[in-house]
C-alpha cells in the first residue's frame, strides 16, 4: 500500500486528535482563568435574575427586557457567550457587581 493510499484509508484517524488536541491548545487560558472566577459574581448573577423574574412581565423594566433578550440571543450556537462576556454585559447595563477575578489574579 502507497503512503497516499495509507493516508486516505487511515489518516483521518490521526487528524482528529490532532484538531481535538489544537482546541484544547487554544482554550487553556480562557479555562485557566475560568478557574479562577471569584464566586461571589455568580449570586450577583442570580439575584439580579431573580429580581428580572420577580417582576411583573407587563411592567418589565427595560434593563430585566435587555438581560432576557441577552439571554436568549447567548443560546444561539453562533454566540460565543460565557460568565465573563455575561458580566461585561451587565456592567455595561450599569450594574454594580465585585472584580470577575479572584483577588490577586491576573487574567492572562
Amino acid at each position: 500500500m502507497s503512503t497516499s493510499q495509507w493516508f486516505w484509508k487511515y489518516g483521518y484517524i490521526l487528524i482528529v486528535p490532532v484538531v481535538l488536541l489544537f482546541f484544547w491548545l487554544d482554550g487553556s487560558d480562557q479555562r485557566k482563568n475560568q478557574a479562577h472566577t471569584n464566586p461571589a459574581v455568580f449570586v450577583y448573577f442570580q439575584k439580579i435574575e431573580a429580581d428580572c423574574n420577580a417582576e411583573n412581565f407587563d411592567h418589565q423594566s427595560s434593563l430585566c427586557s435587555e438581560i432576557f433578550k441577552h439571554k436568549k440571543e447567548c443560546k444561539q450556537v453562533t454566540r460565543k457567550c460565557n460568565s465573563l462576556t455575561y458580566y461585561n454585559f451587565l456592567k455595561q447595563l450599569g450594574f454594580e457587581l465585585p472584580e470577575y477575578y479572584e483577588e490577586g489574579f491576573i487574567p492572562e
